[in-house]
C-alpha cells in the first residue's frame, strides 16, 4: 500500500506542476487530487520539497541502465514533453532539488559511459575528476537549454551534447595512453 500511495503522490506532484507554478502548490492540493488524508501524506514525506526530490529521483531512474547517449535522449525528451513541469521547478525556491539531482544524474551518465570505454585502469581520483568535469559541460549546455525554456529541439541539443561525449572519449583514450597525473609535475591543460 505504502508504495501504490508514494506513486500517487509522485504523480500527482508531476500532474499540479504540469499547470501551477511549485510556489502555489500546497500539500492540500496534493492530498485533494490523491485522495488521502494530510496525515498520510506526512507519514510518507516531511514536505512538499521531499516528495518533490522523491517524484525527480524515480522519474530519472528509469534511465539509469541505458547508455549514455540514450539516456540523455529519453531524459531531454521527458522534459520538453513537459517543459511547464521543469520550468516551474525552475523558477521556484526549490529549483536545487531538481539541479542537484539533474547534476547527479548526469555525473551517474558520465561514469557510466566511461566504464563503457573501459576507463577502469585509471586511478579513481583521476575518473572522477573527468566525471565531474564532463557531466558540468553537458550541465551546463543543458540548464542554458532550460533557461530557454526547451524551445531547441531534443535532437539537435543531443547533436551538440555528442561534442562533449567526442571529446569524452578522445580524453579518455589520450588519458589511458599516458603515465597517470602524479601532481607533482605542472599539468599543461592548454597544450593540444
Amino acid at each position: 500500500m505504502a508504495s501504490f500511495t508514494k506513486r500517487a503522490l509522485r504523480r500527482t506532484i508531476l500532474t499540479l506542476l504540469s499547470q501551477l507554478p511549485l510556489d502555489q502548490i500546497t500539500v492540500k492540493m496534493i492530498v485533494d487530487a490523491c485522495g488521502i488524508s494530510r496525515n498520510t501524506f506526512y507519514y510518507h514525506y516531511d514536505d512538499i520539497s521531499a516528495l518533490l526530490a522523491d517524484a525527480l529521483d524515480a522519474e530519472f531512474s528509469q534511465y539509469t541502465e541505458e547508455c549514455q547517449e540514450r539516456q540523455l535522449h529519453r531524459l531531454l525528451a521527458a522534459i520538453a514533453d513537459q517543459p511547464a513541469v521543469f520550468a516551474h521547478i525552475d523558477n521556484s525556491q526549490s529549483r536545487e532539488i531538481l539541479h542537484r539531482r539533474l547534476q547527479a544524474y548526469l555525473e551517474s551518465c558520465v561514469r557510466r559511459a566511461m566504464e563503457e570505454d573501459g576507463c577502469g585502469a585509471l586511478p579513481a581520483k583521476q575518473r572522477e575528476t573527468m566525471v565531474v568535469f564532463f557531466a558540468n559541460g553537458i550541465w551546463g549546455l543543458l540548464r542554458a537549454w532550460l533557461v530557454q525554456g526547451a524551445q531547441e529541439p531534443p535532437e539537435e541539443l543531443l547533436a551538440r551534447l555528442g561534442m562533449i561525449r567526442t571529446m569524452q572519449t578522445g580524453a579518455i583514450a589520450r588519458h589511458c595512453k599516458m603515465r597517470p597525473y602524479s601532481g607533482e609535475e605542472s599539468p599543461h591543460i592548454l597544450e593540444g
